[in-house]
């Protein structure tokens, strides 16, 4: 996916597919609970996060 996917605000700016510290522009999301317990749905995250190569 070459355009932003402006329905989805990123803010952590070291993933590539965070364009303009902003925008997602990865073709997929993926977002996990990282609780154990099945009740918790507090904390997520993506898993479809990539770092940057520096």
């Amino acid at each position: 996916m070459n355009e932003s996917n402006r329905a989805i605000n990123c803010n952590v700016e070291s993933c590539i597919y965070n364009k303009n510290s902003c925008e997602c522009t990865a073709d997929h999301i993926n977002v996990n609970c990282t609780c154990s317990d099945p009740d918790c749905s507090d904390e997520t995250e993506c898993r479809t996060f990539k770092s940057r190569e520096n």
